[in-house]
């Protein structure tokens, strides 16, 4: 058996909906196009809207040539390509562990439906007092933000050291932040997106995906053959949209559609969905300053759902998320994501971020500018924290 298969077999293992924790700090071994997001119809416009009583972000910041993360990396672990796949992310994420000990603590917040964990990398110090959560991949076919998030993770890890942030030494914030990556939330509907069918083990759920396409093309739902519709899909392998499966005004959505779907099933009650449980878990067994949801498509960034209690935090992290990746800031209301359910429900600020324009899945082409807008994020945000 080859050492990534072991430490798949040993992070699997008995890590089924709990919070199983694997510190490695220490350790060397270890149908029709659709905008994705809040609301489905994300203006690609670039007028940013300000909030209440607020002016909006007009420019973008400049880039500081020496930070962290415009330095080249000399041989880098994590290679975006195309349909960069959970097998290459986690490979990556254990060789994340071996090349950077005691600067990177990994989790397993538990598993999907079919068998894949559900992984929560921290970076920083994990007995920090501020915390904040970046999250993606929660819809199957926005996988462009693996990478991505990889990407971000790796820079921050080679600049630990000797790197720095706004004329800062990373370590200082490193030091008394955690930042946690969940970079694949639903790890089923990626390998389903990227895979077709064949990418999912169980039969059941294969079966469900098959009367899922048969229920939406007689509804009218879609009109793609099964390949297409697969390569467009967003929920996990049962069919439940994860970003309707909170509870923030949960019983509002979709009330007709009521069975399995390629997209907008609720599921049959907040929290139903193992992928779900698992970042709900994680929220609630840490104190977060804020969390950081990235979705595709649109190049915009929401802020706002009824009943935020950090509405004009969430607005403040907006703009300076808008300040560097150039997005516009819209107020859409959203219901049922993780995003809303945190700041209804928990009290805690947060935005989701839409990259790129082209419709999901989105063109690897457009990678490298996508990196370029959103390399700063974490550092950004990490910093934010700290000084608010």
């Amino acid at each position: 058996m080859n050492i990534i298969n072991y430490f798949r077999r040993f992070c699997t293992k008995g890590a089924v909906i709990t919070y199983l924790s694997l510190s490695l700090t220490c350790s060397g071994l270890f149908a029709s196009a659709a905008y994705a997001g809040p609301a489905d119809d994300a203006s690609l416009g670039t007028q940013t809207h300000a909030g209440p009583g607020q002016e909006a972000a007009g420019s973008q910041q400049p880039a500081v040539v020496n930070s962290f993360y415009n330095q080249v990396l000399s041989d880098p672990i994590v290679k975006p390509v195309d349909k960069y796949s959970y097998g290459q992310m986690e490979q990556d994420i254990y060789l994340l562990t071996q090349r950077y000990p005691g600067k990177i603590t990994l989790n397993v917040l538990g598993q999907s439906l079919d068998g894949r964990n559900i992984y929560d990398v921290v970076i920083g110090n994990p007995q920090a007092s501020k915390k904040i959560l970046i999250q993606g991949a929660i819809h199957a076919r926005e996988y462009i933000v693996v990478p991505l998030m990889m990407q971000q993770m790796e820079y921050l890890l080679a600049g630990y050291d000797s790197g720095t942030y706004q004329n800062q030494p990373l370590s200082s914030i490193l030091n008394q932040v955690a930042i946690h990556f969940v970079p694949m939330a639903n790890p089923d509907g990626v390998t389903l997106s990227q895979m077709g069918e064949n990418g999912i083990n169980s039969e059941e759920l294969r079966q469900t995906i098959r009367t899922a396409y048969a229920l939406d093309t007689a509804e009218g739902r879609t009109s793609l053959d099964y390949d297409q519709y697969l390569t467009r899909w967003k929920s996990n392998a049962r069919g439940v949209d994860l970003n309707y499966n909170f509870d923030a005004k949960w019983a509002d959505i979709n009330p007709e559609l009521t069975h399995a779907s390629s997209n907008g099933y609720k599921g049959t009650s907040p929290l139903s969905e193992p992928e779900a449980q698992a970042l709900a878990g994680l929220i609630q067994s840490n104190s977060f300053s804020a969390i950081i949801s990235y979705h595709a498509m649109g190049r915009v960034l929401y802020w706002d759902t009824e009943g935020n209690q950090k509405a004009a935090e969430s607005y403040d992290m907006a703009l300076n998320a808008s300040a560097v990746t150039g997005y516009s800031v819209l107020s859409s209301k959203g219901v049922g994501g993780l995003k809303d359910w945190a700041q209804k429900t928990l009290a805690i600020p947060g935005i989701t971020i839409e990259v790129g324009r082209s419709v999901c899945p989105v063109a690897f082409s457009e990678y490298q500018a996508i990196w370029d807008q959103n390399k700063a994020i974490p550092a950004l945000f990490a910093n934010y924290v700290l000084t608010h």
